[in-house]
């Protein structure tokens, strides 16, 4: 285990990663802080350069656009502004400086599209909002062994990856999970 001090960044990130996780960090990176930072985060999650991050959301978008009644009924609570960002006509390409805020990375509605489309389990570590997402449409016979992606939101508007190691406890998962989940994920 590496202890908090070992890990530079750590101290600039302190306030928003909780206490029980400290201890599991080998390491963090500040991904580019602009308005792709989350899929950028999601991006070093999953082993890739961050600078592929509009693969990653060109996979969230088609994902929304090929099960958009599925994802509209089980998101209908949520975040509203996401089918206005799978049905916009503003690119995911860099070109588009800034993009508005509707086209940020959010939670809890991109945490469980990521986590079904990557298979994974996505960690937020942000302090009061501390939770996991779960693939919703497949069970865990499928995904024996999934990869955990952790990140974390700080400053309100800035993603960031974090690396845990061991066995560090997973948060709890987002009420949607149980609620809008297929039978199979709870076996």
């Amino acid at each position: 285990m590496v202890s908090p001090t070992q890990v530079p960044a750590i101290g600039i990130f302190r306030s928003v990663i909780p206490n029980w996780a400290q201890p599991f960090i080998t390491d963090i990176k500040n991904v580019r802080p602009n308005d792709t930072c989350g899929f950028r985060s999601i991006a070093v999650g999953l082993g890739i350069h961050e600078k592929l991050w509009p693969d990653i959301r060109r996979a969230m978008q088609n994902e929304l656009e090929t099960n958009e009644g599925w994802w509209r009924v089980m998101l209908r609570k949520e975040d509203k502004r996401l089918y206005g960002w799978v049905h916009s006509n503003i690119p995911y390409s860099i070109t588009v400086k800034p993009a508005p805020p509707s086209h940020w990375f959010s939670v809890p509605s991109h945490g469980h599209v990521a986590a079904q489309i990557y298979r994974c389990v996505l960690v937020n570590l942000a302090g009061n909002q501390t939770e996991s997402y779960f693939p919703l449409r497949i069970g865990p016979d499928l995904i024996p062994d999934p990869l955990v992606i952790d990140i974390a939101n700080w400053g309100g508007d800035h993603w960031i990856y974090i690396k845990l190691v061991g066995d560090f406890p997973v948060p709890t998962p987002n009420l949607n999970w149980e609620r809008s989940t297929v039978p199979a994920t709870l076996e």
